[in-house]
């Protein structure tokens, strides 16, 4: 498949009144050097529900020329009105490249300074950063899981958590990597070592695996799933025996659409419940 095409394709499932909300574009949250880091916000069609959740959708990892339009890729841009259209506030946005997992603080510095900038700004937004939730996938699981399993920026409280076949161990990584990445960064983006140390709460999390994705990946996910049930969380694990990577918009079947509608199911009853 053309990587323009699979860049463009969407969620495969949609929801009444998709095509009804706002959306507010190309928010700088960020400079770095020459380039600006921007957010979007989609939001319900009306604010008859008051100020809405937020849901932060992190993306994944890439070269830095596919990621600078992160946020315009139709997986991004459709679930952002699956938010608005499930009356909560979907965020998305671009971070840098980790360069091949090189440049990990840099990344996880992005993360924590978007959610920062939407707390300080959330009335001006127009969303509620007091109920939030985190929603990850693939090697964005490291940085999104990071905030809301550790210490979250001031002014958001994250209620839930979402990982869609996410990468959740990063320490195996460790012989493949330069002495410029230290072993307590590894640490602090791997969402397994988070659980394991068991020093902060743990939110609800709505756990996606692909069962055709590659196999240390869902290792390292099932470990995550151990890790959350010895720590007695409040866990729900869907997985499409038949999905790949990135199943929510590549595999246009039934199962993917089950686990799209239940994971706004989950979020709703944890932001809006």
């Amino acid at each position: 498949m053309d990587p323009q095409e699979l860049l463009r394709k969407t969620v495969v499932y949609s929801a009444p009144r998709m095509d009804r909300g706002q959306v507010r574009r190309d928010v700088v949250y960020k400079t770095t050097g020459e380039d600006a880091l921007r957010l979007d916000v989609y939001t319900p069609e009306n604010g008859d529900g008051g100020v809405p959740p937020a849901v932060v959708f992190v993306h994944g990892d890439g070269p830095p020329e596919m990621l600078r339009d992160a946020k315009e890729w139709g997986q991004y841009t459709s679930w952002g009105r699956l938010a608005a259209a499930s009356g909560l506030a979907g965020i998305t946005f671009n971070h840098r490249s980790t360069l091949g997992f090189t440049q990990l603080d840099e990344v996880a510095a992005d993360v924590d300074d978007l959610l920062t900038y939407v707390a300080a700004n959330a009335a001006t937004l127009g969303v509620d950063t007091s109920r939030m939730c985190v929603w990850t996938c693939s090697a964005g699981g490291p940085f999104g899981l990071r905030a809301a399993l550790g210490e979250a920026p001031a002014g958001t409280n994250t209620r839930c958590a979402v990982a869609y076949y996410t990468l959740m161990d990063l320490r195996p990584l460790r012989p493949h990597l330069p002495a410029s990445v230290s072993d307590e960064t590894l640490h602090a983006c791997s969402p397994v070592a988070l659980l394991e140390e068991g020093e902060r709460a743990v939110p609800p999390l709505f756990v996606a695996r692909a069962g055709l994705d590659r196999p240390d990946l869902n290792a390292g996910l099932d470990r995550f799933i151990t890790a959350a049930l010895a720590r007695n969380a409040t866990l729900d694990v869907m997985n499409h025996p038949a999905g790949h990577h990135g199943f929510d918009a590549l595999d246009d079947d039934e199962r993917s659409r089950t686990i799209i509608r239940r994971t706004l199911e989950f979020m709703r009853a944890h932001l809006l419940g």
